[in-house]
């Protein structure tokens, strides 16, 4: 039975997916073997790699998770509000000790 809307030359495509997927396995192993890699010269101290492109991320001073925002008075970093809350309420030498934790040897103004 033949239909009118069907492509009768039209076969599936798997022996073309099959030669494709074979072709990139070969080129792979291709650039394996020609780059050699010398598993001895790489290590966590050796490998220099360039600055990244990411902003770096900003820790929270109070609680260590990821913050969001900066006091512009005291310049230390906050997560909510509540921690914003603390830090406008805490002692002047108590944020000072915040910012020397992170290693900032800025002097508040009061």
């Amino acid at each position: 039975m033949s239909y009118s809307f069907k492509n009768s030359s039209w076969q599936a495509r798997k022996k073309e997916l099959k030669s494709r997927r074979q072709s990139q396995s070969r080129k792979f192993n291709n650039i394996k073997a020609q780059v050699q890699i010398n598993n001895s010269a790489f290590n966590y101290l050796s490998i220099e790699a360039p600055p990244s492109l990411k902003p770096a991320k900003r820790y929270c001073d109070v609680t260590g998770f990821e913050a969001k925002y900066k006091d512009p008075v005291t310049q230390l970093y906050y997560c909510d509000a509540i921690v914003f809350n603390y830090i406008r309420n805490c002692p002047k030498a108590t944020a000072e000790a915040y910012l020397n934790i992170r290693g900032c040897t800025q002097k508040l103004i009061s």
